[in-house]
């Protein structure tokens, strides 16, 4: 009998409370005259509730539960059929208040000493089996040092890719990071599929003794979640959302005071991750979103294109930069804008009573994101690369405060691509699939200890994501379609702010005709979206990643231009040696466009010419002469890739001084 708790330690105090309380409940019955039978019935409704609710205990308990309510149904019924008050019956009271008020310290002392799994424990209903497993399995892999944890529920996720088990470590006994610890053993295990993890979440609010295993039972593959998309205005303080969670509750990360750091290889979905957060940022009424592409500008296309067409005054993209020289524009004139707000805005900081730069519709905060930024952030950049790196670190270094932060996105998070100084200052970073568990590491320094796989990322968009710290998890992003883009785009156009008339001073004139070099970027000069599709396989769906706004464009002819007497280059007949301070694919480029009488050379022509057709090998000996990397230009009015002939002089410049 006694409480209903069995947790407790007061036995005097809770055989007490037991005994009065059956006492009282028997003398009401007497009273109205109920059936002896009325005992058993009440003893039932109590067992059952009893089990109900604690049926995730461990089966000694509930087995104690059982005994109790036994014992109240079994005195009740004997006292309505006869003298409950005589000595005999109140002795049989007090006697079975006692027991079953001792029950409870002797439950909570063996819940605390280790158990032998498939011990022969009687366990009521499949769930308390599959807690009590699942408990016994934790036992048996991490030690005596979690003897005593709880599952106390184990919960499917809706979309039927795995289960939470919630529970609680046990007092002075193992911590958190042992727990995380454990789980990979834990999850061979319980035999998991390849690719299927176990996660560790610690709930928000709670005690530092509960956690909640996220456990994945079934591979994400084929995944295409669409992107909500907004209809209503955001705040930039509300985070930025990007997909979901694997049990499908929607993840968010901040972007306020943040850079963020994406790294994933082609196909991986980084692109279709940053126009997500353009269609989430750019309905924020308190931000505005600056693109950088230098590989065409394909990330900014489809958002600009109603602009580019009439449809709208003012495009979603306030700055989109397809090239290094508009780039370094634009990173200038951010560095300029946080300059003077570090200045100008301390009035209104006064005003808000606020050291965190307070951002509005009158004061909104630059998100630049800048995608596939290898040929940007390369650590050993020269010439304008550097100064584009040099740029985006100072933002990162200066900027926060002043609500100017970049998003950077990149191939590998290594260093020989994003400089050491830059990765560091990164508060939200993303990893998509990669090739090998180093570059996870190079984003995550858990990577190793939590045994972060590629292979985990199953599906296009699939992540591991890390804020502020944070253990990493995984999530996979939503899903946008140029259709989509399009028409969020329009109703950004219509909604987004206007940047303030402080820092449109301080951005200067490059600011003030920005939109008159975007037109002619993206339209006269509009060139081809990727150097080659990203890769595409049975997982790609209908993911956007690969979306090349100007498919079909060829090998470039026989290019045309202004003709160029051949020699006028200075080396007509100049003779390529092995000794010469010139790197000899140099004096070979200059040679090929001097022959053909252009200002400018396609890759296919200098590969045909130099390197026997190796595309690769071409690349790669330029790179090595100091040239710039490859980039977009027009041959006859048509879409190519290659360099111009002031490329090819800038290096043998610079090798020369």
């Amino acid at each position: 009998m006694a409480t209903w708790s069995l947790a407790t330690d007061s036995v005097g105090g809770n055989a007490i409370t037991a005994a009065v309380g059956v006492a009282a409940t028997t003398a009401a019955m007497d009273t109205l005259g109920l059936h002896p039978i009325a005992g058993v019935g009440i003893a039932a409704v109590g067992a059952l509730s009893s089990l109900v609710t604690g049926g995730m205990a461990p089966p000694e308990r509930v087995m104690a539960t059982l005994g109790r309510w036994a014992g109240v149904g079994g005195w009740m019924t004997w006292a309505l059929a006869g003298d409950p008050w005589s000595a005999l019956g109140i002795g049989a009271l007090v006697g079975g208040s006692v027991l079953g008020a001792s029950l409870g310290p002797w439950l909570k002392r063996r819940s605390g000493a280790p158990r032998k799994e498939g011990g022969g424990s009687l366990v009521l209903g499949s769930l308390s089996r599959e807690t009590e497993e699942l408990r016994n399995r934790i036992v048996a892999r991490g030690g005596q040092a979690f003897a005593g944890v709880v599952i106390e529920v184990i919960t499917s996720w809706d979309n039927g890719y795995g289960k939470d088990a919630r529970g609680v470590l046990p007092r002075s006994g193992a911590t958190m990071d042992q727990l995380r610890g454990v789980l990979p053993g834990l999850a061979m295990d319980l035999d998991l599929p390849h690719g299927c993890t176990i996660e560790l979440i610690e709930p928000e609010g709670e005690g530092q003794r509960v956690f909640v295993l996220r456990i994945t039972t079934k591979l994400m593959k084929d995944v295409n979640i669409p992107h909500p998309g907004w209809e209503e205005q955001r705040s930039i303080l509300d985070g930025v959302p990007i997909g979901v969670r694997l049990n499908g509750d929607t993840v968010d990360a901040p972007a306020r005071e943040e850079s963020w750091l994406v790294v994933g290889k082609k196909g991986s979905g980084k692109t279709t991750l940053l126009h997500g957060v353009t269609a989430t940022v750019g309905m924020c009424h308190d931000a505005l979103v600056w693109h950088i592409d230098l590989n065409g500008g394909g990330m900014t296309q489809p958002w600009i294109a109603p602009w580019l067409s009439g449809e709208v005054e003012r495009p979603p993209v306030d700055w989109a930069a397809p090239t290094i020289d508009e780039a370094i524009r634009m990173t200038a004139a951010a560095v300029r804008i946080a300059k003077d707000r570090k200045t100008s805005t301390r009035a209104l900081k006064r005003r808000h009573n606020t050291n965190l730069l307070p951002v509005s519709a009158d004061m909104p905060e630059i998100v630049i994101m800048l995608d596939e930024g290898a040929e940007a952030l390369l650590a050993a950049g020269k010439g304008k690369v550097a100064e584009l790196a040099a740029n985006l670190d100072e933002i990162q270094r200066i900027a926060r405060n002043e609500a100017v932060n970049p998003i950077l996105s990149v191939l590998r998070g290594t260093g020989d691509l994003v400089p050491a100084s830059m990765s560091t200052q990164t508060s939200v970073g993303v990893c998509m699939k990669v090739k090998h568990q180093r570059e996870i590491a190079s984003v995550f320094e858990e990577a190793w200890e939590m045994k972060l796989m590629p292979q985990h990322l199953t599906a296009k968009g699939s992540m591991f994501l890390g804020i502020d710290g944070d253990p990493p998890f995984r999530s996979q992003a939503w899903n946008i379609l140029p259709a989509q883009m399009e028409e969020q785009g329009r109703r950004i156009s219509r909604v987004r702010p206007d940047l303030n008339e402080a820092a449109r001073r301080a951005a200067g004139e490059d600011y003030e005709t920005r939109y008159e070099r975007m037109r002619k970027l993206f339209v006269e000069d509009a060139e081809i979206v990727n150097e080659e599709p990203e890769a595409t396989d049975a997982t790609s769906g209908t993911w956007t990643s690969g979306w090349d706004a100007f498919a079909g464009a060829g090998p470039s002819p026989a290019p045309s231009g202004p003709a160029l007497v051949a020699g006028d280059d200075g080396i007509e007949d100049a003779e390529i040696v092995e000794d010469t301070p010139i790197n000899d694919i140099l004096v070979g480029a200059l040679r090929v466009m001097a022959d053909a009488g252009s200002d400018r050379a396609t890759r296919e022509q200098l590969a045909a010419r130099l390197t026997g057709g190796d595309d690769a090998s071409l690349r790669d000996r330029m790179k090595k002469a100091g040239c710039c990397p490859i980039h977009p230009l027009k041959v006859d009015g048509k879409p190519a890739r290659g360099w111009y002939r002031s490329d090819i002089e800038d290096a043998m410049a610079s090798v020369a001084a």
